[in-house]
């Protein structure tokens, strides 16, 4: 018993499959193909949300000619997770006004919300111009922030 395990251990991972009955190298060779189809999507899913997220905390585009929403978030905090979230229903997938987020976290968040003196939870509205146009403190609903939206930004379509 022992000599044939041996025997199995040495031969390669080429000739271990050829030996393999038709059937089972045509499950294996299905099973591998999935696997690499799964392992490619989950490739590009990462991939995409990394790209939506450095596009997310982008701060140059302020002043790039668009309006800017910019959230001072702290990804720890609740509440900054729910305006997050109210704030891009609102403004879905439209382009007429950006949405950015200032995470606190880093260097140039915290740099954006000692400029501004502002605490968490925090919008700042900028114009095409990357004027501060309004600040909004706190948590809004997502009928508060269509109706500011709407008031701060008259000539971008809804």
């Amino acid at each position: 018993m022992k000599r044939k395990k041996q025997n199995t251990q040495d031969k390669s991972a080429l000739q271990r499959f050829t030996a393999l009955p038709a059937e089972r190298k045509r499950r294996l060779f299905l099973k591998s193909a999935v696997s690499l189809g799964v392992m490619g999507a989950a490739a590009g899913a990462i991939s995409g949300y990394d790209a939506k997220k450095r596009e997310l905390h982008d701060l140059t585009s302020i002043g790039a000619g668009k309006p800017v929403v910019v959230q001072i978030h702290d990804t720890s905090c609740p509440i900054c997770r729910r305006l997050k979230s109210r704030s891009m229903t609102v403004l879905g997938d439209q382009d007429e006004i950006q949405f950015r987020i200032a995470d606190i976290v880093t260097a140039k968040g915290r740099e954006l919300q000692e400029k501004y003196g502002v605490q968490k939870t925090t919008l700042l509205l900028f114009d095409a111009e990357g004027n501060l146009v309004d600040t909004v403190f706190g948590l809004q609903t997502i009928e508060e922030l269509e109706q500011l939206f709407a008031r701060r930004f008259p000539s971008v379509p809804a």
